[in-house]
């Protein structure tokens, strides 16, 4: 048939396209393949990307699922309304920007980092008519980011802080150098070191005089060997941080802020727990050094000074007081021999921890008694002279 250019043969079932089908045909093709091409390249490069009106509005949004919501569901709606926090919005800019961050809530309400590059639309007259972006979920990385950042300025405030207890001398100066330090650190309104004792627990050093309830939380914190964090009845927030060494050496670390003031984050905690580490080794170290001394010094038996502490404290006393003169008593238990040999070495033991408690009770504040030896016990006797030390030594008979 003339002016016909398709035709269907008899003898095949063939259908010969006219071109200007045929390039229809082609065309549709290939604006799908461009736009599933555009697709995959703009999922492989951003995890969103979208386009808002002049009133930042979304206009179109991909993927259907953007931070838990419905794409579909946020057209329409400010793109701004997903921002936290206040400051400027990024979705106000009429500028190119790359890799800009912004904190948005997702479907379930938390908040996720976007890194978004926007670039303004303009119409045929270069008037504003919306924005173009894409966004990259960052929240991970901003997360690692900053816990990598917060153990950074962790580790530079120990440092700081084990230079300040390392430079002291002794171990108390050191543990008075370390609270004063992590209060300032922290912004505390003091911190302190609580250990047992056989009354209850009670303060080894503090920089600040504790708020009611905290001393007495420290009695079963100690006894559970558990940290206890809370504000106290007047809202305070307060921490018992542990040491757990064996006695003498056990502590506990003791922080609190003034009422009304932020509670405890990660960090301060994380800084709390090292330095309750650190300061209660420091501590424990000191006070095993003090009852070693202390059982150096004593008479295991009676209590009293040995010989040696007790010439240490005489000549310590002569020196610092010598016109204050005293007199020195010498007392021996006759018979002590026979008794332990009679009764047994319990008797002779009871007997020289009786002379002994004579003594104490018999010596005034700045007398110094002490066992000399064996059987032997001496009485310094301070300001005293030869009458008033007959008396003092009559009434020990």
């Amino acid at each position: 048939m003339p002016g016909m250019n398709s035709a269907l043969h008899p003898d095949d079932w063939s259908v010969t396209v006219p071109p200007a089908a045929a390039a229809s045909a082609a065309l549709h093709g290939a604006l799908l393949e461009s736009r599933q091409r555009w697709q995959d390249l703009a999922g492989l490069g951003a995890d969103l990307v979208f386009e808002t009106d002049n009133a930042g509005r979304f206009t179109f949004l991909w993927p259907e699922t953007v931070l838990g919501h419905r794409a579909a569901g946020l057209l329409g709606r400010r793109a701004d309304s997903l921002l936290l926090g206040a400051g400027p919005s990024p979705f106000d800019l009429r500028q190119a920007v790359r890799n800009h961050r912004a904190w948005v809530a997702d479907a379930a309400g938390r908040p996720r980092c976007l890194s978004l590059s926007l670039v303004p639309l303009g119409d045929v007259r270069g008037g504003f008519i919306g924005l173009r972006g894409a966004a990259h979920d960052v929240t991970q990385q901003e997360a690692a980011a900053a816990a990598a950042a917060a153990g950074l300025r962790r580790a530079a405030m120990l440092d700081a802080l084990a230079e300040t207890v390392r430079l002291t001398g002794t171990a108390r100066e050191a543990v008075d150098s370390g609270l004063a330090g992590l209060r300032e650190t922290l912004g505390c309104a003091g911190t302190a070191m609580i250990v047992p004792a056989e009354a209850g627990p009670e303060v080894a050093a503090a920089t600040a005089d504790l708020p009611p309830g905290l001393l007495a939380a420290g009695g079963p914190a100690l006894a559970t060997g558990q940290d206890w964090l809370g504000p106290l009845a007047d809202g305070s927030p307060a921490a018992l941080l542990h040491h757990h060494g064996r006695l003498p050496a056990c502590s506990l670390l003791a922080a609190w802020r003034e009422p009304g003031n932020r509670a405890w984050d990660t960090e301060d905690l994380a800084v709390l727990r090292s330095m309750a580490a650190m300061l209660g080794a420091t501590l424990g170290f000191g006070r095993m050094q003090q009852e070693l001394e202390r059982q150096a010094n004593t008479d295991p038996l009676t209590g009293l000074a040995n010989r040696r502490a007790f010439l240490d404290a005489l000549e310590a006393r002569l020196a610092s007081r010598p016109a204050e003169g005293g007199a020195l008593v010498f007392l021996d238990l006759d018979n002590l021999k026979p008794l332990n040999d009679r009764h047994g070495h319990e008797a002779g033991d009871a007997a020289l921890r009786a002379t002994a408690r004579l003594l104490r009770d018999g010596a005034g504040p700045d007398d110094i008694a002490g066992r000399f030896g064996g059987d032997e016990f001496t009485l310094w006797i301070a300001g005293a002279d030869a009458a008033a030390a007959s008396a003092r030594a009559a009434a020990l008979l």
